[in-house]
């Protein structure tokens, strides 16, 4: 369910390969096929154990975790129907529209600004949508970067929210045993095997007051959330090794 459209400021079209009814073919079938696969067939824990009871109990909140794990936002909350994400209006974006519908996620075809693009985001619109969102009473779910800024760099949007909102932050990670880490691509996006054990990672939840600046709380949202990353890779990789 799309909840908003970007104005214009998008690539030309290359044909097929960017036509919409073939981004969600391949977003919400061949790849969301994948993804329903490795989620039915894992065996997640969670650190702590309590953390999704944590989270139910915090909601409406603002997940955030790196680009990296977007395959595995199925497990990173309580509820997908009651979870919000942003989408890239671009056409990569639109695909990951399709996979984050066919979970049940309400979408918002935006993105933030960034050095490639800054006009045509929709990203006002998309910030508005957000904050009526949160006061609906449901959650949102954000990778914490803008593509295509280099990975791992927290946005500033995600903080205006918190603050705006009143919100918490709840950044979180996940890592499954059986994996592959494609180091090629500007995320280095972790892609998930099925039949595997999962270590999910919950960081300390942020509260962003006027007590601290924006730079501060992307800094230490950037620290939180690579210490969560660290840790579910090593969990995965040595206390749940079978």
């Amino acid at each position: 369910m799309s909840e908003t459209e970007p104005a214009g400021g998008l690539p030309p079209p290359r044909f097929l390969i960017d036509a919409p009814w073939f981004r969600n073919f391949v977003g919400a079938r061949v790849i969301g096929g994948w993804v329903r696969w490795v989620i039915r067939t894992a065996r997640p824990r969670y650190f702590p154990p309590d953390y999704l009871q944590n989270c139910a109990a915090l909601e409406p909140a603002i997940y955030v975790s790196w680009h990296a794990n977007v395959l595995a936002t199925p497990l990173l909350a309580p509820d997908m129907k009651n979870l919000v994400t942003m989408s890239s209006p671009h056409p990569d974006g639109r695909m990951g529209a399709a996979l984050a519908e066919s979970f049940g996620l309400t979408t918002i075809k935006a993105t933030g600004v960034s050095f490639k693009q800054s006009e045509g985001t929709g990203g006002v619109a998309g910030f508005r949508a957000m904050l009526r969102v949160l006061k609906s009473g449901k959650s949102i779910f954000l990778n914490a970067e803008v593509p295509p800024t280099p990975g791992r760099l927290v946005g500033r949007g995600v903080v205006a929210l918190a603050r705006l909102s009143g919100r918490p932050i709840i950044p979180v990670a996940a890592a499954s045993r059986k994996r592959r880490i494609i180091e090629r691509l500007w995320d280095k996006m972790q892609v998930n095997y099925p039949n595997s054990d999962w270590a999910v990672v919950g960081a300390p939840v942020m509260w962003v007051n006027d007590e601290i600046d924006d730079e501060a709380v992307m800094a230490q949202l950037k620290a939180d959330l690579d210490a969560a990353y660290a840790k579910a890779l090593e969990l995965a990789d040595v206390e749940l090794k079978a």
